[in-house]
């Protein structure tokens, strides 16, 4: 795995925001690890394990010194080992289940602490354009991440994802933004799709019911890290049935994921 392989996830241009520092450590960490077990060779399962153990313990120890993108690219890692350790099942040699779950909890208080600007719009206030585009991939990346959580909880049970602050009548909330955003590879790009269609920010929601429901951007509001959503008024079935088209029509990757979800709604 490297950068134009990303998880739909992380952004394609996270490396490359950060080349002037050590922000993404913890992802490039993880990407090299990745790349170890990428040619199958004999014994690098067991050298991949051992290193994602010293990497955890590393990330426990320095968590309170991490900046706001260097706990993202934490989580991010992190959810890449789950998901890896999900994949192989139990082994000999991946019995590290407690120390990865009690580093994505230690990581995930800190995190949810960080100024997340949960209006899109409060997010990227600034007059720069630099400054707006990287403010949104942080922002989508941490949403990204919560729909990745939420519904590995719907899989197995996942303690972290209960620190979600959700109401109860929201499965997954915000849903990924359109694809045409988050490929843009560029502030200009991204900057173009945006007024290309005025919808384009509109945020969506998978209720409780299995609907998806169309979120006022004005209802969004944090409260100590947690975000908490109000469904929108006009939730009938027909409306949701829309909502579903239009989401699905503009979605990437994560798309598949979220249809899973509503799979799994009784």
């Amino acid at each position: 795995m490297h950068h134009k392989t990303f998880p739909p996830f992380i952004h394609a241009q996270s490396m490359l925001l950060h080349s002037n520092n050590d922000n993404m450590e913890p992802l490039a960490n993880c990407l090299s690890l990745m790349y170890m077990i990428g040619g199958n060779l004999r014994g690098s399962r067991k050298l991949f394990w051992k290193n994602v153990s010293m990497e955890c313990e590393r990330l426990r120890e320095e968590h309170a010194k991490l900046n706001a993108w260097e706990l993202l690219a934490s989580m991010q890692a992190l959810s890449i080992y789950l998901l890896v350790r999900l994949q192989e099942g139990e082994t000999d040699y991946n019995n590290y289940d407690y120390l990865m779950l009690t580093t994505v909890i230690v990581i995930s208080k800190v995190f949810a602490r960080t100024e997340s600007g949960c209006d899109v719009e409060t997010a990227c206030s600034s007059h720069n354009l630099e400054m707006n585009w990287k403010a949104w991939v942080f922002l989508e990346s941490r949403r990204r991440l919560a729909v990745i959580y939420r519904v590995v909880d719907m899989l197995v049970y996942f303690e972290p994802a209960g620190m979600c602050g959700l109401q109860k009548d929201l499965i997954i909330a915000p849903l990924p933004a359109k694809k045409q955003l988050w490929e843009a590879d560029n502030k200009i790009l991204w900057e173009e799709q945006g007024k290309r269609d005025s919808a384009i920010q509109d945020s969506f929601a998978l209720a409780a019911n299995g609907e998806l429901v169309k979120l006022d951007q004005g209802q969004l509001y944090c409260s100590n890290g947690e975000l908490r959503y109000r469904l929108s008024t006009n939730n009938s079935p027909a409306s949701s049935a829309t909502n579903w088209e239009y989401w699905c029509s503009g979605m990437d990757g994560l798309g598949g994921l979220v249809m899973l979800a509503a799979s799994l709604i009784v």
